[in-house]
């Protein structure tokens, strides 16, 4: 009678085994990485609720999302994305505060991109709904970039064929470039705080892009223009953003009062404003902190 196994069957054994148990780790892997997903959503959710709450009250958009604490969220941890490995608020440069408007519901306020493996950014946009899309990969002179993360000089390309060529001395971030609700690619750059910028920005096809500075946020459809940005150190601080058309159209929207202006072919827009920050954290405010830029100056030429 025989007895054992042969080293054939042992084989085969051992790579049942292995398969089974790679398949395991797999789905134990994808289970936590759903639920930390899931966690991410609901924190989108309450943070969704939040900012509804606030806009009723102040009849205005927080201008951080640390103004939400504790007033309208009592739980700071609600701030932090369950797939961040880093403490503190996740979600603080991916909130682009924007003046309300019906019209605007398919514009988002907040991105989270550390989903399955960067490959999905969960999404909130202003009609108040949280969504998933698939992340596209972003290029910085050829080498791949991390959204979320900001370049100085060099280019910029996105999947949908639009490049920006950054001033060798600028920095510019990026805030997110996925699968919008639309089923198109929404692509999101800013100009951080602080920063003298200046960059030229060729759209390509129907996707929407969006440069956001401290003063305005200009949204393009295949056109190609420039945008600079001046920082001005003063009490309070002040910032001034020029948009200048080169081919096409530019859609800009002051970020403080909500003023909108289409730029053609040959025209320029200039706004500057004045900066209040002040962070809320021990007490609800009994009125609207000043913390949005307030207009100084608007020229159209």
């Amino acid at each position: 009678m025989k007895k054992g196994f042969s080293l054939i069957e042992t084989m085969i054994l051992c790579f049942i085994g292995v398969v089974l148990l790679t398949l395991v780790i797999g789905l134990v892997e994808n289970s936590r990485e759903f639920a930390r997903t899931m966690g991410c959503v609901n924190n989108m959710k309450n943070i969704v609720q939040a900012i509804e709450n606030y806009q009723v009250d102040w009849r205005e958009t927080p201008p951080l999302l640390e103004n939400l604490y504790p007033a309208y969220i009592t739980n700071y941890n609600t701030f932090h994305c369950p797939a961040d490995r880093e403490p503190g608020n996740s979600y603080a440069k991916f909130y682009v505060s924007r003046f309300f408007a019906e019209e605007d519901a398919n514009k988002i306020f907040l991105a989270c991109p550390r989903h399955s493996r960067r490959t999905k950014t969960v999404v909130a946009y202003l009609s108040y709904a949280v969504d998933i899309g698939k992340t596209h990969k972003v290029y910085w002179s050829g080498i791949p970039a991390e959204i979320g993360g900001t370049y100085t000089g060099g280019q910029l390309q996105f999947a949908d064929g639009t490049v920006v060529d950054i001033n060798a001395s600028c920095e510019v971030g990026i805030l997110g470039s996925f699968t919008d609700n639309q089923d198109r690619i929404y692509s999101i750059i800013y100009i951080p705080e602080g920063e003298d910028a200046s960059i030229t920005v060729t759209h390509q096809g129907d996707s929407e892009f969006e440069v956001i500075t401290p003063a305005v946020i200009a949204g393009v459809e295949g056109t190609r223009f420039e945008v600079k940005n001046y920082w001005e150190n003063t009490t309070p601080p002040s910032c001034s953003t020029e948009v200048r058309v080169f081919e096409g159209k530019v859609k800009i929207k002051e970020r403080s009062q909500g003023r909108k202006f289409i730029l053609r072919e040959g025209k320029k827009l200039f706004v500057k404003v004045r900066r209040w920050i002040k962070k809320l954290r021990e007490k609800p405010p009994r009125r609207p902190p000043k913390c949005r830029p307030h207009i100084w100056q608007r020229e159209v030429f």
